[in-house]
């Protein structure tokens, strides 16, 4: 049996009214579901219109899982009138995001780039 623990870490901090997701490791299909209850906190203590931020620039490993993950709360931070902003990073991220097209849907920022306040 796998540590999911020892696979993938996550954190969340508040910025401001902004909730921040940090998550590093690998996000496939085990630790998925992880990350997504990170994310229905994060959606729960999010004041409008600010928006969720998912630093993933730690990632080592992004699988479709993890892709499913970011449309699902994309969809669910729209629906609270927020946004899901995406810190893709390195190519680990941005290679899996571009090759299915959902780097046009998603909204992926810079590396650096601030959370919207």
């Amino acid at each position: 049996m796998t540590d999911v623990d020892a696979l993938l870490w996550v954190q969340r901090t508040v910025d401001n009214l902004s909730v921040v997701v940090h998550a590093g490791g690998e996000l496939d299909m085990l630790t998925a579901s992880t990350l997504s209850a990170q994310l229905d906190r994060a959606e729960a203590i999010v004041v409008p219109p600010a928006p969720v931020v998912l630093d993933l620039t730690a990632l080592t490993f992004l699988g479709s899982a993890g892709l499913a993950v970011m449309v699902t709360h994309h969809e669910r931070c729209a629906a609270l009138g927020s946004m899901l902003q995406i810190r893709a990073g390195g190519s680990v991220v941005t290679r899996p995001l571009a090759v299915t097209a959902l780097d046009q849907v998603l909204n992926v920022v810079p590396q650096f780039a601030e959370s919207a306040r």
